[in-house]
């Protein structure tokens, strides 16, 4: 007993004296830490990308926002499909299903990662066919006139196309579009109709909006400690003895464990970043990382998984990722400010990987931003169609890295085939303090440009 309360002196006093240079620890900050047990809503982070409309006249309209009742909607019609034993899988061509969008009237769900299908079906208790098995993943899920009955699933990325046709008559297409208002979208047309070549992408004729600045700040200084010391306290949760603080001359503040199998870094720009040697466990799959992912944000203050912060994050991306032996996958989150996506320059505002069932990184960048006046009157942006003429040049040469001056065609006609989505969202350009309304422009390779929405003029790109 005396073994353990000398133990016990020395480890408070270490942590007392050398833990944190502006001495804000309590008591309860240091005593072993005991998770928090929370819920959280998987679902209510999987958010699709856009919803599009198809008109059946080589026209579209998206929607870019208020996306996730329509996704829901979608899987119960995938449910009731399981019930029905004439149910059959086709796999078709990159031809007809896009045809079956393009010439009919349609409505697809576009999604920015790959869900797992057979995950799909399991997390949502929808037992499926012998038939589905050939379908591995999805990134859209799509209805049409050109075969009501049928559901159209697509992974774009493998250029794998199935229709599932269910042995009724039900009409699923009418079904979906039921008491949805789309004629207030803005209109589309692929890329190649209006610049010219074949990039069937979409890219609205014009838009309008209320976007302006808004001014942002880091986290404050209080919560983001709160949030560093709901970190540490999983550290410490183990052995103190082995905790050390290292400062670097910036002032970046790194906590190691031991030699190095944890460690925990507060940059001097607020961002915090967690890395862990997960050791071997069993690995949960999309939907089993997804929830790790999310139960390990909300039990150490990162997000709460409720309130505001909650209804403003959404998963941006979900890739595989792997160490040695050890599976998992990397999650990055996307910030809303109200309806409207923000977007940062570089990166995401938090992003966790799993491995093997175990959180292995955590890097979270989170700011405050707040409209102090209402939404202004829509006014005109610039046209997406101008912003590409005006700054083709800009593009080409940021993407191919080449500075001397090139036949001007063939500068346009490379960027134009390169674009992959344009859209309007706010964005956090480095050295900024304020959110500015912007066209953000996604070339192949993921690579995004910055361009003012009202000016067409450069602000920023990724790199």
């Amino acid at each position: 007993m005396l073994v353990v309360l000398f133990f016990t002196t020395i480890l408070l006093l270490y942590l007392l004296w050398s833990l944190d240079a502006q001495g804000r620890f309590h008591l309860p900050d240091i005593l072993p830490h005991r998770e928090a047990q929370v819920v959280v809503d998987v679902d209510g982070a999987i958010v699709p990308d856009a919803i599009v409309y198809g008109m059946g006249d080589g026209s579209f309209r998206i929607r870019n926002e208020k996306t996730a009742g329509i996704y829901r909607r979608s899987l119960s019609h995938l449910a009731s499909l399981r019930g029905d034993s004439g149910v059959s899988v086709t796999e078709i061509s990159e031809e007809q299903y896009t045809s079956s969008g393009k010439a009919y009237r349609s409505l697809t769900i576009h999604f920015a990662y790959r869900i797992p299908f057979a995950e799909l079906c399991s997390h949502y208790d929808m037992p499926f066919s012998t038939g589905m098995s050939s379908i591995r993943s999805l990134d859209e899920l799509a209805f049409s006139d050109a075969s009501p009955e049928s559901l159209f699933i697509a992974d774009t990325r493998r250029g794998q196309y199935y229709r599932i046709h269910a042995s009724g008559e039900t009409d699923l297409y009418a079904a979906m579009i039921e008491g949805d208002n789309f004629s207030e979208l803005p209109i589309c047309y692929t890329i190649g109709d209006i610049l010219g070549g074949d990039n069937q992408r979409l890219m609205p004729l014009m838009a309008e909006s209320t976007l302006e600045p808004v001014r942002w700040h880091e986290e404050s200084e209080d919560a983001s400690l709160g949030i560093r010391h709901a970190l540490l306290e999983s550290l410490f949760g183990e052995n103190l003895d082995f905790v050390r603080r290292i400062t670097d001359h910036p002032g970046n503040v790194t906590y190691m464990y031991g030699y190095g199998q944890k460690t925990l870094t507060h940059q001097v720009d607020g961002v915090l970043e967690y890395k862990n040697e997960a050791s071997d466990a069993k690995g949960g799959g999309f939907f089993g990382d997804l929830k790790t992912a999310l139960t390990f944000a909300a039990a150490h203050g990162i997000w709460n998984g409720s309130g505001e912060r909650d209804s403003r994050f959404s998963l941006a991306e979900a890739d595989a990722a792997s160490a040695g032996k050890q599976e998992g996958y990397r999650f990055s989150f996307r910030a809303r400010l109200e309806e409207d996506p923000l977007y940062y320059e570089e990166g995401f505002p938090l992003t966790i990987e799993v491995l093997d069932g175990q959180v292995s990184y955590c890097r979270s960048d989170l700011i405050r931003a707040e409209r102090t006046t209402a939404s202004p009157q829509a006014r005109e942006a610039h046209d997406p169609a101008n912003v590409i003429a005006r700054n083709y040049n800009h593009i080409y040469h940021t993407m191919s890295g080449n500075p001397l001056t090139v036949d001007q065609d063939v500068a346009f006609q490379y960027v134009v085939s390169a674009l992959r989505d344009i859209r309007t969202g706010l964005v956090r350009i480095a050295g900024d303090e304020w959110l500015r309304p912007a066209w953000v422009v996604e070339v192949e390779g993921g690579r995004r440009f910055y361009f003012s929405l009202y000016e067409a003029l450069p602000i920023g790109a990724s790199r």
